[in-house]
């Protein structure tokens, strides 16, 4: 049996790569052996599998070179169309304020895209006028973070390192230059990524079969939630 792929668009619309044909981005659903790798994730090896596993049913770009965002919003879309688009939580009614359980409707997650004008590597100017170069943080960059934080290290400026464009520094350079930084100026960097978030924003509404509130929660990013068979 042939793979069957299908386009599909990415909330970054690939603005945030090279050479990037958004038309030739094609995914498919699971298969079996796509299951066998999920049945080996471990919280060690996750986004290690994920390279590999979205290797397997994307095409079109690189899965190493995806950003965090559309990695996530990939994710997504394997959960609903591979299982289902149920998500089981328990959360505290806002209404009553008594524990329910619920069965969330994954097809209500919207997803933020990139505006139309975003370009990488964009310059950001800090406080005393130097500028630097920065990059969306990449599927593969997080695996690096993983494998630093293995190490007994805190990953948060290292993460951020990563992002750096600058031929002249190493990773190790980069750091300690973060590590120097005001914390002012360290905002501006923060705030960069944070403004150009994009992907899944996992909030969708429920009502409480209690007290009859409607309202909305943020669901979390659990791969054995999402990536399980539900009815």
């Amino acid at each position: 049996m042939s793979d069957q792929f299908i386009p599909i668009k990415l909330p970054s619309k690939c603005l945030a790569y090279k050479s990037v044909d958004p038309t030739k981005i094609k995914i498919r659903t699971f298969k079996g052996r796509d299951q066998e790798l999920i049945s080996e994730l471990t919280l060690g090896n996750v986004r290690r599998q994920f390279i590999i596993l979205i290797s397997n049913v994307l095409e079109g770009i690189k899965a190493d070179e995806l950003t965090s965002g559309d990695a996530k919003y990939i994710m997504l879309w394997e959960a609903i169309n591979s299982y289902s688009p149920t998500y089981p939580v328990k959360v505290v009614c806002d209404g009553c304020e008594h524990e329910i359980r619920i069965e969330a409707n994954l097809k209500e997650v919207e997803s933020v895209e990139l505006p139309d004008d975003f370009k990488q590597p964009m310059l950001v100017t800090l406080s005393d006028g130097k500028v630097l170069s920065l990059r969306m943080l990449t599927l593969a960059d997080e695996v690096s973070a993983l494998d630093f934080a293995s190490k007994g290290k805190s990953p948060y400026l290292y993460t951020y390192a990563m992002t750096i464009i600058d031929d002249k520094l190493d990773i190790l350079a980069k750091m300690r230059m973060l590590e120097e930084l005001s914390v002012k100026d360290l905002n501006i960097i923060e705030k960069w990524h944070i403004d150009n978030e994009h992907g899944p924003d996992m909030v969708v509404s429920y009502k409480c079969p209690m007290c009859d509130y409607e309202g909305k929660l943020e669901l979390p990013f659990r791969f054995d939630k999402l990536f399980s068979f539900r009815r």
